[in-house]
């Protein structure tokens, strides 16, 4: 409502039937049937309304006679294609107040036409001029009228051939997979309504005044427009019919799809150490890793990204070793040489059965990796003023970034490679529950859909990333769970696409797959490739599974 005093009025362009009685039920005070309803349920985009492609009075005046006339109980107005030479005004506005529509639009209209074709139109007589004859004529016939205009001399035409009321259109609509983005931002439309209808209402104070099109994607974006400008009220057909459709479809099909992924995790993991979750390729090869090195005594250096489960790493490594008591991690940006060879008790690396876990391995300064060298290769750990002395092993476990192979070699030690999240996507449903178990939380708690967006991020942050990002979203929203809404609240923008300059092909079409939840014709859309290039694309590369 517009302040306390009236409803906004709310017109559903539509062009299906099953539709057309949901927004009755809704609360549409009346309906519009448009060919550009029935095309947006065909899989095409409204523009399409503007196209050749069938007869347009006849294909509207077919479904709506079948599917709406006499179905709903709010009155239906339709959309007539004034442009055809052949049309009888007269004779056709009385074959449709003879069929029973309340009133007549003049759509598909001239005004999404400019240039060279509008200027021809309109010379030959069969441009928006037309249009305004059409509607008086309907006028004079007794039917209502609802007029579309985008400019205030469009506007004012249709003012003085008498409409009662006038939808200013701001363009195709912007959202969605099949949105046109027309540039126009919501101040300006707002402030170009309240222009065109102040200088309306001087000149027709009892025409009723609605907007429609462009950047009004939602409810919110409709009240602030009206608000502005003063409107009566709003016309949806996108809004109202695709929009909806293609997000309850793409959510409830994503339930179904990855309803499977929240099986229990003891049926579908395999067997990990523990702390480690995860079923993908990348996992298994890990688990497999960590498990031949814990039966040996081997220096280990776990390289991988900050994130990503090194330390997790550390500790299987430690605990699959049967080894008392938890690991020592050590910082080697601080000055641990003293701690690892002061007495008593012999220092840190004479201490049998400890696992001494070196974090931020690359800072490690090149005297204290000689002398690290010298202990695993000999036993004996130098320390400053005293002589060698030989010492009982402790468990040596450095964690260090991508690039360890330098200070492997130096040290003789085994290199694990920690994959990042994003080569490991497959397994964020599995870790999700694990996080959600941590938090006391049962993986319910998590919608199916909102897996699907999680497994379509590339997580830079890894694992660090997604708990705090499923802790913020458990904390922040009501009932305390994980919907597609709340997380794409919590993410924020997605990171600009990368493009085949700055990746590989390969990776640069997983990229945009991951972006768009592995549906592929957006992903070719945001490509900018045709469907079957992609898919030829993918199965060169490897990637039709």
């Amino acid at each position: 409502m517009r302040g306390l005093k009236r409803d906004i009025l709310v017109g559903a362009a539509i062009g299906l039937g099953m539709t057309a009685r949901a927004a009755a039920d809704g609360g549409a005070d009346f309906l519009l049937v448009l060919n550009a309803g029935r095309l947006r349920v065909m899989g095409a985009p409204s523009l399409a309304a503007m196209l050749p492609i069938a007869d347009s009075n006849p294909f509207t005046d077919s479904f709506a006679r079948r599917e709406i006339l006499d179905r709903v109980r709010i009155p239906v107005f339709f959309g007539a294609a004034a442009c055809d030479p052949r049309l009888d005004l007269p004779r056709f506005v009385a074959g449709i107040r003879e069929a029973g529509y309340h009133g007549i639009a003049n759509f598909p209209t001239a005004i999404h036409l400019d240039g060279a074709l509008r200027a021809a139109l309109e010379e030959a007589g069969l441009g928006f001029g037309r249009e305004v004859a059409l509607l008086a004529e309907a006028r004079a016939q007794g039917l209502a009228t609802l007029a579309y205009a985008k400019t205030r001399a469009e506007a004012e035409a249709m003012a003085d051939a008498g409409v009662e009321r006038l939808v200013l259109n701001f363009g195709w609509n912007a959202g969605g997979s099949m949105g046109v983005p027309g540039g126009v931002r919501l101040e300006d439309a707002a402030e170009r309504a309240r222009r065109v209808f102040a200088a309306l209402r001087r000149r027709a104070p009892g025409l009723r005044c609605l907007v429609e099109g462009g950047p009004i994607v939602d409810a919110q974006h409709m009240l602030q427009v009206c608000d502005a400008s003063r409107a009566d009220g709003y016309v949806g057909g996108s809004t109202l019919d695709r929009l909806p459709l293609e997000l309850s479809v793409m959510q409830s099909t994503s339930a179904f799809k990855t309803a499977a992924l929240l099986r229990p995790a003891e049926a579908a993991s395999p067997a990990l150490p523990r702390g480690m979750v995860g079923r993908s390729a990348a996992a298994r090869t890990l688990a497999q890793r960590v498990a031949r090195l814990v039966a040996t005594e081997l220096p280990v250096v776990v390289e991988g990204e900050p994130g990503s489960g090194r330390s997790t790493v550390a500790r299987a490594l430690h605990a699959g070793a049967g080894r008392a008591g938890g690991p020592l991690f050590l910082d080697a940006r601080e000055d641990i040489a003293a701690a690892l060879s002061a007495d008593p008790p012999r220092g840190l690396l004479g201490r049998q059965g400890l696992t001494v876990v070196i974090e931020q391995a690359d800072a490690l300064p090149p005297v204290l990796r000689a002398r690290l060298s010298d202990w695993i290769e000999r036993g004996a750990f130098a320390r400053f003023g005293k002589p060698e002395e030989r010492l009982p092993r402790a468990r040596l476990v450095l964690v260090h970034p991508p690039g360890a192979q330098g200070l492997a070699r130096a040290l003789s030690a085994q290199r694990l490679v920690v994959p990042p999240l994003r080569d490991r996507l497959e397994d964020i449903p599995l870790i999700t529950r694990a996080m959600l178990r941590e938090a006391g939380r049962a993986a319910s708690a998590v919608e199916p859909a909102a897996l699907r967006l999680l497994m379509a991020r590339s997580w830079p942050g890894n694992l660090r990333e997604l708990r705090e990002v499923l802790l913020r979203t458990l904390t922040e929203t009501p009932g305390g769970r994980v919907t597609v809404a709340a997380l794409e609240a919590a993410l924020g923008p997605a990171a600009p696409p990368a493009g085949p300059e700055t990746l590989d092909e390969r990776a640069w079409i997983m990229d945009a797959l991951r972006r768009h939840r592995f549906r592929r014709g957006e992903t070719a859309a945001f490509l900018g490739i045709a469907r079957k290039t992609l898919y030829n694309r993918m199965r060169r590369l490897g990637l039709e599974a």
